[in-house]
């Protein structure tokens, strides 16, 4: 199969990333992270991202949470992003202090909840109101369901807590999506997610957004992708953009493209997710179908989830050894 342009540049970002950390990071860890840069108007200097590596590394404790893979991840995250990615990064720092002081527990969902926040908070606004909100927010979805909410659900409750929308009618919308998708899913972590996602959407179109959900998961397995945990925020993702109709059979052609490179053919999880941010990306540059407000907040859903698996992934090589914030 002849290689698209895009599929080259992001090989290219990956080898470059992989020659460098291949005995560091999980192979899949750099495919998200070389997914960041593919299509982005800011091309990928492999020596500024190992200097803000560095830099992360140097300004954080030795027995932090983001001294795993996540510090490669948040690296690709404000580089892709951000003019001034060490001032950034001091940002998330002081948010992550606030999220703590305020009841978050420490842990790597906790520092992607910091990025989250410190994309959300403007110049001269006070970071503690933001993060009050979010607080009242994430314990609302805990007095719903004790035992499915965790700290994991972290960076989509500030996700969530910056929307225009009161934190009692999300709580409503969340368990209104919550009991609707019982027809496609088990009770459980992976209906919240979906549930969260599509919280986002415009409070009218409740109904429609889980038609269009659950269309998505019934094509997705006609198609043969093998859904799981990690894939219903993908999926809520693309039913706030578009239909299955509109969308699959591009994510698939992307999807075929990377499963057919050698380095690839065993990661199949991170393809999928790689494919469906590749196309979504390019929907958001080309489309007039998305408003700028749905347009920029679907980008911060796909980055927090992005880095929330990531963090996942890191959660266990961390989880014995680390004692700090």
């Amino acid at each position: 199969m002849k290689q698209s342009e895009e599929l080259k540049e992001y090989i290219t970002i990956y080898e470059s990333l992989r020659k460098k950390y291949k005995w560091r990071v999980e192979n899949g860890a750099l495919m998200m992270i070389a997914s960041l840069f593919t299509g982005s108007s800011k091309p990928f200097n492999l020596n500024r991202y190992i200097e803000l590596v560095d830099f992360i590394k140097q300004e954080s404790s030795p027995f932090s949470y983001i001294q795993s893979t996540l510090r490669y991840s948040l690296a690709g995250l404000l580089l892709s992003r951000s003019e001034q990615p060490e001032e950034d990064y001091r940002q998330i720092q002081k948010s992550y202090d606030l999220l703590i002081e305020a009841g978050f527990q420490r842990s790597s969902h906790s520092y992607i909840a910091a990025y989250v926040l410190s994309l959300s908070v403007k110049e001269g606004e006070e970071l503690s109101q933001h993060v009050e909100r979010a607080k009242n927010l994430y314990d609302g979805m805990k007095k719903q369901h004790f035992f499915l909410t965790s700290h994991e659900d972290y960076p989509l409750a500030v996700l969530l807590a910056e929307g225009e929308a009161d934190g009692e009618q999300m709580l409503e919308d969340m368990a209104y999506y919550y009991d609707e998708l019982h027809l496609a899913l088990w009770k459980g972590n992976n209906r919240q997610f979906l549930s969260q996602i599509l919280t986002y959407g415009k409070r009218e179109n409740r109904q429609i957004l889980v038609q269009n959900a659950v269309t998505w998961m019934d094509d997705l397995k006609t198609q043969k992708f093998r859904l799981r945990g990690l894939h219903l925020p993908i999926v809520g993702v693309v039913s706030l953009v578009s239909t299955p109709s509109a969308l699959l059979p591009k994510i698939k052609e992307v999807y075929e493209e990377l499963i057919g490179y050698s380095k690839f053919k065993w990661y199949k999880d991170h393809c999928f997710m790689a494919a469906v941010r590749l196309v979504i990306q390019k929907e958001i540059e080309e489309s007039s179908v998305l408003d700028v407000g749905l347009a920029a907040t679907v980008e911060s859903i796909m980055q927090a989830q992005q880095a929330a698996v990531i963090a996942s992934l890191a959660a266990g090589a961390t989880a014995n050894s680390s004692n700090g914030g």
